[in-house]
């Protein structure tokens, strides 16, 4: 008896909150061609999908877009399911758990989509908490108390606490990263893509401080090459203006910098030159 297959055509792979990275698929499917070299299956994990009868597809993509992508771009043209694909029924609420999750222990996530990520699980655990204060104080205990087995969100802590421990991040980070996504124009996001912002959280901080208009400029400022970061940006599109260039401060660096590469004798010499007694620290035992 043959496997049972799951054609392509027959995924929705639609309504990603991580858009599939080009760059990454080639990586991947570099991985996945030496793997299958090897007498290997492909993939390190199967997809996941869930039965869809809405629509022409049979089935919606629940986790695994770029691996989905990387199978295309080596030739399959159908999944094996048990090895390629595994399919789980569940509902829409619990699959987009799911999809968050999975990314977020994605040690290659940037950090523009993790703030994306955590921004959107932050929005769901906050609904799943006020569902459950609605109901009797009994109910309310029991279900504060449970982990919940799809995604291991504990209703009962904080969030910032909660995911942290699962991003391995600190919790004033994870709430950074959630006010970043929420700040974030819509229209700047898509253009973050591709630049040095989009993995680098103090700059996309910085930029998340700007209102939507400047954030547009900013970026657009740093994709035409006028500048390179966020606070360069500021002063190119006039909300900061220039820092006036202070010539003792460079002399002063220079002259640190030169210090910690003398030997005594020269730093001796030096200080004599100077009018000043120079003492070598003792070194501690």
């Amino acid at each position: 008896m043959s496997a049972k297959t799951i054609a392509f055509s027959q995924i929705d792979a639609s309504d990603r909150l991580r858009p599939v990275d080009p760059l990454t698929v080639d990586a991947y499917a570099a991985i996945a061609e030496q793997r299958i070299n090897e007498g290997l299956s492909p993939l390190i994990q199967p997809i996941i999908v869930r039965p869809w009868p809405a629509g022409a597809s049979s089935y919606k993509l629940t986790a695994g877009a770029h691996r989905l992508a990387v199978l295309e771009a080596i030739g399959h043209e159908e999944l094996v399911v048990g090895d390629d694909v595994i399919v789980r029924a569940e509902g829409d609420d619990n699959a987009r758990d799911s999809e968050i999750f999975e990314n977020l222990a994605d040690a290659g996530l940037t950090a523009l989509d993790r703030a994306i990520f955590l921004a959107e699980a932050k929005r769901r655990y906050d609904a799943k908490r006020g569902e459950a204060r609605g109901r009797k104080r009994k109910d309310q205990q029991i279900q504060f108390d449970k982990i919940m087995p799809e995604t291991g969100i504990i209703l009962s802590e904080r969030f910032s606490k909660h995911a942290a421990e699962r991003v391995g991040l600190s919790d004033s980070k994870i709430r950074e990263a959630v006010h970043i996504a929420k700040a974030l124009d819509p229209l700047v996001i898509p253009q973050l893509r591709g630049t040095m912002l989009e993995d680098n959280q103090n700059e996309l901080k910085q930029l998340a401080e700007l209102d939507g208009g400047h954030q547009r400029k900013a970026v657009a400022a740093i994709r035409g090459g006028e500048v390179k970061t966020v606070a360069q940006a500021r002063v190119a599109i006039g909300v900061d203006k220039p820092k006036k260039d202070n010539p003792q401060s460079r002399y002063y660096t220079g002259i640190m910098e030169n210090w910690q590469k003398a030997d005594a004798k020269t730093r001796e010499q030096f200080m004599a030159d100077a009018g000043l007694v120079y003492i070598e620290k003792a070194k501690k035992a």
